[in-house]
C-alpha cells in the first residue's frame, strides 16, 4: 500500500509494512504466551483479564461496530457485572457514561438503563435548553452541544423526546459558523430531535487524505476523526456523505485486528455510510468475534496492564517448554518504570524486578537481589507453615536472579490437614527449586503425602494440589495407576481456556487460566518426565539454576 493510506496506516497501527519479512513460526506455546503481552507496558498480563470484558466505553464502541456490520450483539450479563459496568460509566460521566450503556441495553442488558436514567438526564438540561456534564468542568459550547448530543442519545434510548427549548438553542447555535466538531455534535442533537440539519452545516467538503506525509501522529490521526464528524453531518441531513473510499478501505485492511475500539468504530462508520459492502469487513468481524466472551459482551486486550510478576512466571514457562529466555522488549519495560520513578520500592517488587531482569536480560545477577535475598525481613530464615509460602516465593525468586540461598531451619508440623499438607510439600518444592533438594527436612516423606496426593478434591486450588503432587514424587515415590487417575481429575480436567489451550485453570470453581497454576503443572509433569503429557511440545531443556528449570 502507497501514498495517504500507507501514511494514516503507519499512525494508527502498532505496525505496518508493504511487505511483511518472513520469520519462522513460532511454536502454539510461544504464541499463547506472546497473546498476554500487555500494548499499555509492555510486560505480560495476568490470563485471568482475558475473561474480564472491556470497559463501559470500549465495550460500547465494540458492540456499535458490531451492530453496524449485522452481527447479533446480544449478551447474557449478569446482574452483578451489569452494575460494576454502569458503576464504572457513571462514575466517569453521568452523560457520556450513560451513552456508553446504550449498546448494552439494547443488547439485552436492560438494567444497564432505565426510567430512572431519563429522570436523572433531565435534571442536567438547564433553561437555556441545553445540558450540562458536571464531568466535564467545562461551559463553553463546545461541552454544551457535546453533553446535549449525549444526553439526547440516552433519552431517545428510552423512548423519551427531547425538550422544544433544546432544538431551539440549537437552532440559534447553527446561524455561527462553528469547529467541525461542534457541529456534529450539533447535527446530530438535532436529528435525535427530529428537526431539519441547517444547509450551512452540510455545505463542506469531507476531510482529505492529502498531505499525510508532514502531519504528526496527532493530527493524522485527528484527520480520522475529523471525517467521522464529517460523515455524521451529512447522516443527520440524510445525504449520503462522499469520501475517499478506497484508501480508507486500505486503512481498514491493514489495521482491522490493530486499531483501537473506537477509532475501528469511527473507521467502519465512515465505510458503511459511504456504501462499503460488508464483505470488506471481514476482518474486523473475524477480530471483534474472537474477542467476544461468553456473556456476550467483548474483552479489550489494548487495556490490559501487565506487571513484572506475571512476566517472571512467563520466563518460567518459557524455560520449561524450551523457549528462549532473553527479551528485550521486557528489559525495555522495566527501564521505562525505573526511568519514570514507577518501579514499586517494596522489597518483593524489587527483588521480583531484579530477578526479570537477570533472567530476561541473559543471565548476570544484580546486586541488588544479594543484599535482599540475605535479608531476612525479605527472605525469611525460619520458616513455619505460615510463612512457607512467602519464603517459597522469595527463594524461587533468589534462584531465578542467579542467587545462592541460606538454608532456614524449619520448624516440624504434622501434615494432617490439607493446608498443613500444602505448606510441607511448599517447603520441598521450594528446597529443590533453590537447589538445595538435600536439605529438604526429614519428616517431610513421600509416605505422609501419599494419602493427599490420591484425593485432589480435598484442595482449593490446582496449584495447591500440584505442588503436592510434585513433593510426593520429588521424595521418591512412583506414579501408580491410582495416583494417575488422581491427577487426571485433579490437573488434567482444568486445561485451557480460550485462546490459551496449554495453560492451566485455577480450580475450585475459578475457571480462569493462571500462570502461576500452569508452572505448577508443567514443573510437576517435568518432575515425571512427561508421563502426565501436560507439558507443550519441545519442553524439556535445562536452563539456569533451579530444579524445576
Amino acid at each position: 500500500m502507497t501514498g495517504a493510506g500507507a501514511a494514516l496506516c503507519a499512525v494508527l497501527l502498532t505496525s505496518c509494512t508493504d511487505a511483511p519479512r518472513r520469520q519462522e513460526p513460532r511454536p502454539p506455546v510461544a504464541r499463547q504466551l506472546d497473546l498476554l503481552v500487555s500494548r499499555q507496558n509492555g510486560y505480560h498480563y495476568p490470563p485471568f483479564l482475558r475473561q474480564q470484558p472491556a470497559a463501559p466505553q470500549a465495550q460500547s464502541y465494540a458492540l456499535r461496530t458490531l451492530s453496524e456490520l449485522g452481527r447479533g450483539t446480544r449478551t447474557s450479563l449478569s446482574a452483578a457485572r451489569v452494575a460494576s459496568m454502569r458503576r464504572e460509566a457513571l462514575e466517569s460521566s453521568p452523560l457520556w457514561g450513560r451513552t456508553w450503556l446504550v449498546p448494552l441495553r439494547q443488547a439485552g442488558a436492560v438494567k444497564a438503563l432505565g426510567a430512572s436514567d431519563a429522570t436523572a438526564v433531565e435534571r442536567l438540561r438547564t433553561s437555556g435548553g441545553w445540558y450540562v456534564d458536571p464531568a466535564l468542568g467545562d461551559d463553553g459550547d463546545a461541552a454544551r452541544l457535546g453533553a446535549t448530543w449525549a444526553a439526547l442519545d440516552v433519552l431517545r434510548s428510552l423512548g423519551r423526546r427531547g425538550s422544544p427549548k433544546t432544538a431551539a438553542w440549537l437552532n440559534t447555535l447553527a446561524r455561527t459558523p462553528r469547529p467541525l466538531d461542534e457541529s456534529a455534535a450539533l447535527a446530530q442533537a438535532l436529528r435525535l430531535l427530529d428537526r431539519p440539519v441547517p444547509e450551512n452545516l452540510t455545505d463542506l467538503d469531507a476531510p482529505t487524505l492529502d498531505g499525510w506525509a508532514a502531519l504528526t501522529p496527532e493530527e493524522r490521526a485527528a484527520r480520522l476523526d475529523d471525517t467521522h464528524d464529517h460523515v455524521l453531518i451529512q447522516e443527520a441531513a440524510g445525504r449520503r456523505p462522499v469520501i475517499d473510499r478506497r484508501s480508507w478501505e486500505a486503512v481498514l485492511r491493514e489495521g482491522a485486528r490493530t486499531l483501537s475500539y473506537e477509532h475501528l468504530y469511527f473507521l467502519v462508520h465512515i465505510l458503511r455510510a459511504a456504501g462499503t459492502p460488508l464483505s470488506v469487513f471481514t476482518p474486523v468481524v473475524e477480530r471483534l468475534e474472537g474477542e467476544r466472551l461468553t456473556d456476550g459482551t467483548v474483552r479489550d486486550p489494548d487495556a490490559y496492564l501487565g506487571d513484572p510478576d506475571a512476566s517472571l512466571f512467563v520466563e518460567r514457562l518459557r524455560a520449561l517448554a524450551g523457549l528462549p529466555l532473553e527479551d528485550a522488549s521486557l528489559v525495555a519495560a522495566l527501564d521505562r518504570d525505573e526511568r519514570a520513578g514507577a518501579a514499586g520500592q517494596d522489597a518483593a517488587e524489587r527483588l521480583s524486578r531484579a530477578a526479570l531482569r537477570a533472567v530476561a536480560g541473559g543471565g548476570g545477577t544484580p546486586t541488588e537481589a544479594r543484599r535482599l535475598c540475605a535479608d531476612p525481613a525479605v527472605l525469611p530464615t525460619t520458616v513455619t507453615e505460615r510463612n512457607a509460602a512467602q519464603w517459597q516465593r522469595t527463594a524461587l525468586n533468589c534462584a531465578d536472579a542467579g542467587v545462592e540461598i541460606a538454608v532456614p531451619h524449619v520448624l516440624a508440623w504434622r501434615p494432617d490437614t490439607p493446608d498443613r499438607a500444602v505448606a510441607a510439600a511448599t517447603v520441598a518444592v521450594g528446597m529443590a527449586d533453590a537447589g538445595r533438594r538435600d536439605r529438604i527436612p526429614s519428616w517431610i516423606t513421600s509416605g505422609r503425602l501419599d494419602r493427599w496426593a490420591r484425593h485432589p478434591r480435598r484442595f482449593a486450588s490446582v496449584y495447591d494440589y500440584s505442588l503436592v503432587v510434585r513433593a510426593h514424587a520429588l521424595l521418591g515415590d512412583a506414579l501408580d495407576a491410582s495416583l494417575r487417575a488422581a491427577l487426571g481429575r485433579g490437573v488434567s480436567a482444568y486445561k485451557g481456556c480460550p485462546g490459551l489451550p496449554d495453560l492451566f485453570q485455577v480450580g475450585g470453581g475459578d475457571t480462569a487460566c493462571d500462570l502461576k497454576t500452569t508452572w505448577g503443572v508443567w514443573a510437576l509433569d517435568r518432575r515425571l518426565r512427561g508421563l502426565m503429557g501436560r507439558l507443550p511440545d519441545g519442553a524439556g531443556a535445562t536452563v539456569g539454576r533451579a530444579e524445576v528449570w
